[in-house]
C-alpha cells in the first residue's frame, strides 16, 4: 500500500505538474493543491511543509530526488513550503 501511495506522489510531483504547465499553465490554486497532496502522504511530521529529506523518500532514484527536490526548495534552506511549491510551479510557465 505504501509504494502506491508514493507512486501516486511521484506522478504528481512529475506528470502531474508537468502536465499542468504544459496546459493554460498551474493556476497559484491548482499548485497550492497539489502541494496539499502531496503534503497529505509524504508530511510525516505533520508540521506542513516538505523536508528533503521527506521529498526525496518519494523517489527510488536518489539522484533524481535530489535533483527534484531541490528544485522545489527555491531558497535552499531544506523545506519545501507551499508558497515556494507554488511559485516553482508558476516559474515553470514562464520558462516555456
Amino acid at each position: 500500500m505504501k509504494a502506491i501511495g508514493i507512486l501516486v506522489l511521484v506522478y504528481v510531483i512529475t506528470i502531474g505538474t508537468v502536465s499542468l504547465v504544459h496546459s493554460a499553465g498551474p493556476s497559484d490554486e491548482r499548485a497550492r493543491n497539489a502541494f496539499k497532496m502531496i503534503l497529505s502522504q509524504a508530511d510525516k511530521n505533520k508540521d506542513g511543509n516538505l523536508s528533503l529529506a521527506e521529498c526525496k523518500a518519494m523517489f527510488k532514484d536518489a539522484a533524481i530526488g535530489e535533483k527534484k527536490c531541490s528544485f522545489w526548495d527555491a531558497n535552499h534552506d531544506g523545506i519545501i513550503t507551499e508558497d515556494e511549491y507554488a511559485s516553482q510551479a508558476m516559474s515553470l510557465q514562464r520558462k516555456k
